[in-house]
């Protein structure tokens, strides 16, 4: 079978006390993203997007904010359990865009 595109969004408030994490690298920076997991966007916009292109329900139905067991989770191990559904479904990803949009910090040289 044949999946096609997937759109995956995803948004955060800045706050202070935490780590700023963006495509799986700490950001230097004197606010981090407030969230169940570590609140990578940038990672959980990219896993939405393959969800929906495979058909699946979106990253809350996978990892739901309610569920104490993966507080603080890492999102490298989210786009884990997604490429596991991806093998899984014999799919192949073939292209992926993203776009960070972000007043402050300068992202380009991480």
């Amino acid at each position: 079978m044949r999946y096609r595109n997937g759109i995956g969004y995803d948004v955060h408030r800045l706050v202070e006390g935490r780590p700023l994490i963006l495509g799986g690298i700490v950001i230097p920076f004197e606010k981090g993203l407030d969230g169940h997991s570590d609140a990578d966007v940038l990672s959980h916009a990219i896993a939405d997007a393959i969800l929906g292109a495979l058909g699946e329900p979106d990253i809350g139905h996978w990892f739901p904010p309610t569920d104490q067991s993966i507080e603080g989770i890492s999102s490298m191990k989210i786009l884990l359990k997604v490429q596991e559904l991806i093998d899984g479904k014999r799919a192949f990803l073939e292209n992926i865009d993203s776009t960070v949009i972000a007043e402050a910090p300068k992202i380009l040289p991480h």
